[in-house]
C-alpha cells in the first residue's frame, strides 16, 4: 500500500468522529434552556384548620417530662468548646455545648465530674466515669 493512501484513509477515519462532535457543540450551543415558570400559592392565603380535640390521656403524656435515657460513652470538656457523646439504644449522639439533643435536652456544662442537660425548668446530671 502507498504512504498516500495509508494517510488519506487515517484522515477519513478521524475525521467522521470530527464531524459528528463538531455538529453536536454547535446544537448544544443554540439550544436554549426552557424556563418554567413556577407559580407558589401565597403563605397569607392558606388556612389550616385543627381541631382541639385532645383526650386527657393525652394530655397528661404530654404533660409527664420525657425521660432521660442516655449513657456517657465520651466527652471533651474545654469552656465552650465542650462536647459529649451519648449512647441510646444503639444510636450514638455528638452534642455540643448549647445544643439540643433529640430536640428537648440542651446541653448545659461538661466538666471532669458531671455533665448536665436541661429541658425547660427541669436538671438532668450525669455523672462523669469516663476514663475512670
Amino acid at each position: 500500500m502507498n504512504f498516500i493512501k495509508l494517510k488519506k484513509i487515517s484522515i477519513a477515519i478521524l475525521f467522521v468522529p470530527a464531524l459528528l462532535l463538531i455538529v453536536t457543540f454547535i446544537s448544544n450551543f443554540f439550544d436554549k434552556p426552557k424556563i418554567v415558570e413556577i407559580s407558589l400559592p401565597n403563605m397569607k392565603d392558606l388556612e389550616f384548620n385543627s381541631q382541639n380535640n385532645l383526650s386527657s390521656e393525652t394530655s397528661n403524656q404530654k404533660s409527664q417530662m420525657p425521660e432521660f435515657n442516655y449513657q456517657l460513652i465520651g466527652y471533651r470538656s474545654g469552656g465552650n468548646d465542650s462536647s459529649v457523646i451519648l449512647k441510646k439504644g444503639n444510636k450514638e449522639y455528638v452534642v455540643a455545648k448549647g445544643d439540643k439533643l433529640d430536640g428537648l435536652f440542651e446541653l448545659i456544662e461538661v466538666n471532669n465530674e458531671e455533665i448536665v442537660f436541661r429541658n425547660q425548668e427541669k436538671l438532668y446530671k450525669i455523672e462523669n466515669l469516663v476514663g475512670k
